[in-house]
C-alpha cells in the first residue's frame, strides 16, 4: 500500500504524540487515530469506502464501533452488541442505519459522530486548533449535480425536411379542419355518442366496409363457436358437465362451472379419495354387572387392567382410543415374541358403565369417569383415574402396569372392602 501513497498528512497531540495520519492514495483517504502515548496504541481506522472500527480507550483491543459495507455495530467493552443496523434498507419501509445519531468521546482531544454510512466523522483538537474528518462513504453525485457541473458544447439541429411545417403554421390547419370545430363545438356543449345495448342492435343499420367485413365474421363465428362447446375448451367443459351430471350422488347439489345461473344435480368429486384407516378395535368389553365375577374367573397369574367408562363422555372416547391402542401394542408385541395373549403378563379389559344401575361404581363409591382397576387373582391392586400419580400418558400407564405386578407378586393388595370416602360425610378418624 505504500506505494500507492500519494500524500502523508500527520497531526499531533499538545504532548507532541502522533494523534493522527492520514494517507492520501488514487483511491482515495485512509485515516489512523492514535492514543495519546509513546506507544501509538491505534484507536480508529477507516478506509476510503467508510469502512473501519473505532476502539474503546479503556480496552483498545475490544472494538466499541465496526462498520462494513453492509452493516454497523455498536458494542459494550465486554464484547455485548449494544445496537445493530444495516445501512441500506432491503425493503422501502425498513429502518437503517442508527435508530438515532451516536457520539463517541475516544479521548480529551478525540470524538467520533455516527449519523448514516454518508455522515462519519472524527474531530481531533490539536495544538493549532480542532480538525475536522470525514469519514463516511462517498455519496454519488445525482443526475442534475452532473448536468450542473458538465460543460456544454455545442447545440442541437433538428434534422428535418425543409417543408416541415411549423407549431404555428400546424396549429392554424388544425383550426381550418371542418372536424376540428365540430370537435370543438361537441367538447363544448358535452356531447356524447350514445351507448350501445349488450345486444348490438343499434350496429345492424351501420354500413361496414368491404375490408372490415372479414374481421366482424370472424368474431361472430367465435361467439358462435364458444356458446355451442365448439373449441377445444369448449369441448373440455361439455364434457366435464357430462361427466358431473353423471356421477352426481346428491340430486339437490348445485355447482357452478363458471356460466350464467346455477347448474343443478352436479357434485364435484374430490381430485383424490384418502384411503379409510380403521381404528384398532377395543379389547373385550364386559357389563358392570358382570364384571366381578369375570374377573374371578380369568387367569390367577395375570394381571387384569379394567377401563371403566360410560361411553359417553369425550374423555372416555380419548381413553378407549388410546386403551385401543395399547390393546393394538400389545398383541403386536406377543406376536413378536411368539406368546399367547393368556401368557403375557397382564391383559385389558373395557367394562361398559353406561347403563344404569353401575354396579362397579356403587360398590366402590366413585362417579368419575374414566376410571382404571388392576386386579391380580380376583383381588384388587390398583383403583384410580390416574397413572403414577399424575398422568394418563401411555409411558405412565406402563409404569404403573410393571408397579402394580411386583406389588401384586408380593401379595400386597387393596382391603377387601374398599371404597372410596365421600369427601362431605369424612370423619376426622376417617382421614
Amino acid at each position: 500500500m505504500s506505494a500507492g501513497i500519494k500524500k502523508t498528512f500527520i497531526h499531533k497531540y499538545a504532548s507532541g504524540n502522533v494523534g493522527v495520519v492520514v494517507n492520501e492514495t488514487s483511491a482515495g483517504e485512509y485515516s489512523y487515530f492514535y492514543e495519546d502515548n509513546k506507544a501509538k496504541t491505534l484507536l480508529a481506522s477507516f478506509t476510503p469506502l467508510g469502512t473501519g472500527f473505532v476502539n474503546h480507550t479503556r480496552k483498545p483491543s475490544a472494538p466499541r464501533f465496526v462498520a462494513t459495507k453492509a452493516t454497523g455495530t455498536i458494542s459494550d467493552e465486554n464484547g455485548n452488541t449494544l445496537e445493530y443496523f444495516d445501512w441500506q434498507p432491503k425493503r422501502p419501509s425498513a429502518n437503517f442505519g442508527p435508530s438515532k445519531p451516536q457520539k463517541m468521546f475516544i479521548n480529551p482531544c478525540l470524538s467520533f459522530f455516527l449519523t448514516d454510512q454518508f455522515d462519519l466523522k472524527m474531530t481531533f483538537r490539536a495544538s493549532q486548533g480542532f480538525l475536522e474528518f470525514q469519514l463516511g462513504k462517498p455519496s454519488r453525485p445525482s443526475y442534475m449535480d452532473k448536468i450542473a457541473t458538465r460543460t456544454l458544447t455545442g447545440h442541437l439541429i433538428l434534422d428535418l425536411p425543409s417543408d416541415t411545417p411549423t407549431l404555428k403554421q400546424r396549429q392554424t390547419l388544425l383550426a381550418s379542419n371542418p372536424a376540428a370545430a365540430n370537435m370543438k363545438k361537441a367538447q363544448e356543449f358535452g356531447w356524447t355518442l350514445p351507448r350501445a345495448s349488450p345486444s348490438g342492435r343499434e350496429y345492424a343499420q351501420i354500413t361496414v366496409s368491404d375490408d372490415l367485413k372479414p374481421i366482424i365474421n370472424d368474431g361472430n363465428n367465435s361467439i358462435e363457436n364458444l356458446s355451442n362447446f365448439r373449441t377445444t375448451i369448449g369441448a373440455n367443459v361439455l364434457g366435464l358437465k357430462t361427466l358431473l351430471r353423471e356421477t352426481a350422488k346428491d340430486p339437490n347439489a348445485s355447482v357452478n362451472l363458471g356460466g350464467t345461473g346455477k347448474s343443478r344435480g352436479l357434485q364435484v368429486p374430490p381430485a383424490i379419495y384418502k384411503r379409510f384407516i380403521p381404528p384398532p378395535p377395543l379389547p373385550e368389553i364386559v357389563k358392570n354387572t358382570k364384571l366381578l365375577s369375570h374377573v374371578a374367573s380369568e387367569s390367577p397369574s395375570q394381571l387384569i387392567v379394567v377401563l371403566c367408562s360410560d361411553r359417553g363422555a369425550g374423555e372416555c372416547r380419548i381413553a378407549e382410543k388410546a386403551y385401543a391402542r395399547i390393546h393394538k401394542n400389545t398383541n403386536a408385541l406377543c406376536k413378536k415374541q411368539g406368546i399367547s395373549a393368556e401368557k403375557h403378563t397382564h391383559k385389558l379389559i373395557v367394562c361398559d358403565c353406561s347403563k344404569q344401575p353401575d354396579c362397579i361404581a356403587k360398590r366402590y363409591n366413585f362417579n368419575v369417569y374414566p376410571m382404571y382397576m388392576m386386579f391380580y387373582g380376583g383381588k384388587l391392586v390398583f383403583i384410580g383415574n390416574k397413572f403414577n400419580g399424575f398422568s394418563t400418558a401411555p409411558e405412565d400407564f406402563e409404569k404403573e402396569i410393571a408397579k402394580q405386578n411386583k406389588q401384586a407378586r408380593k401379595n400386597i393388595f387393596l382391603p377387601a372392602d374398599f371404597r372410596f370416602i365421600d369427601p362431605r360425610h369424612a370423619s376426622f378418624s376417617d382421614v
